[in-house]
């Protein structure tokens, strides 16, 4: 392993983790996108989880504190996953953080509703659509809606 091309893929990793956190698997990909072997990649990767400076764990209770009062519980998931987290480490930060999301349809649907008649079937079925494809469920749009 050259020592020289380690070092500037540590320095490289470092200054792209000071920019923003990101995840292992974030951070994983950019280093294999500017051409860093899997070697010295792990080797960044190993060095950088020594010290602390990357923390799936860390990272995922940071975004679902900060994110949990904008995003319902699956946007959440997707959008983590996405991140390279596992559905397992997602879920159990999601329940720590328990929030009202019937409050938070309520202030999203307020916001949706402004133009629309409820009472006309055809608007109703277009609210419960946009809703259902954001990932509420059944019964929170059910209790909004009523």
């Amino acid at each position: 392993m050259n020592q020289t091309e380690l070092q500037r893929a540590k320095e490289y990793a470092l200054r792209s983790l000071t920019c923003r956190e990101q995840t292992e698997s974030e951070l994983r990909a950019k280093l294999q996108q500017r051409g860093y072997d899997a070697e010295i990649t792990e080797a960044v990767i190993s060095a950088l989880k020594e010290y602390r400076y990357l923390d799936d764990a860390r990272f995922t209770e940071q975004y679902v504190a900060s994110h949990c009062h904008r995003w319902n519980r699956k946007q959440l998931q997707e959008k983590l996953y996405r991140k390279g987290i596992q559905k397992a480490e997602i879920d159990t930060y999601l329940e720590l953080y328990r929030y009202d999301e019937t409050a938070l349809l309520q202030k999203e649907m307020q916001a949706y509703i402004r133009n629309k008649d409820l009472s006309d079937p055809t608007d109703r079925q277009k609210v419960w659509s946009h809703f259902m494809q954001k990932g509420y469920s059944y019964s929170v749009i059910r209790e909004v809606l009523v």
